[in-house]
């Protein structure tokens, strides 16, 4: 070998017996994984004998993404690409409240004949900076002879504004309200 090579071979495999890499350790990925989980058990309460169709759930665009939505201001959202729901937010929102429903007395099924319909769209789903609990949801039951209508929106619902597990709770808590809202309307149709 030519001496003018040794030195910095010589150099190298100090380098490398030594440890030094010079890729970046790997660091674990933030993110972390959240859902809506029912207050109640998903039995079918005693005697349960009224029935609706849930029809797929319709959610604002901007709640589509994967990421939790935190509210900034009036016209500012933040996502927290970090803190994502585990599952599309239309999915989870209806398998809570199906489940809910069932432990009121209402069996959702899917499309029957003579069976009502419930539409539901929610238009807020999300924390706010201050600590709040956005949920809003319009819903439609149709189908017999007095259709009915309405909005929900709970106001006491807060979550501690740093926590993601703390907002899914509290959501979760959201749709649970919602569904003790739509039993009774529900167990009204004809």
């Amino acid at each position: 070998m030519k001496p003018s090579l040794r030195l910095p071979v010589f150099a190298a495999a100090l380098l490398l017996s030594a440890g030094c890499t010079l890729l970046p350790e790997a660091r674990p990925d933030p993110t972390r994984f959240y859902v809506l989980t029912g207050a109640s058990s998903p039995v079918l309460a005693a005697g349960a004998t009224t029935a609706v169709q849930l029809r797929p759930i319709e959610v604002a665009g901007y709640l589509r993404n994967r990421p939790m939505v935190v509210r900034r201001g009036v016209s500012e959202i933040e996502f927290r690409e970090h803190a994502r729901w585990g599952e599309p937010l239309e999915q989870g929102i209806s398998r809570v409240l199906s489940a809910e429903l069932r432990t009121r007395g209402v069996n959702v099924v899917p499309a029957a004949a003579g069976v009502a319909a419930l539409t539901l769209r929610v238009h807020a789903c999300e924390g706010g900076a201050d600590g709040a609990v956005l949920f809003r949801a319009g819903w439609e039951i149709a189908g017999g002879a007095a259709p009915a209508a309405g909005e929900f929106s709970p106001r006491d619902l807060r979550w501690d504004g740093k926590s993601e597990g703390s907002l899914a709770a509290q959501l979760s808590a959201a749709v649970a309200a919602l569904a003790e809202e739509l039993a009774p309307a529900v167990s009204r149709r004809p």
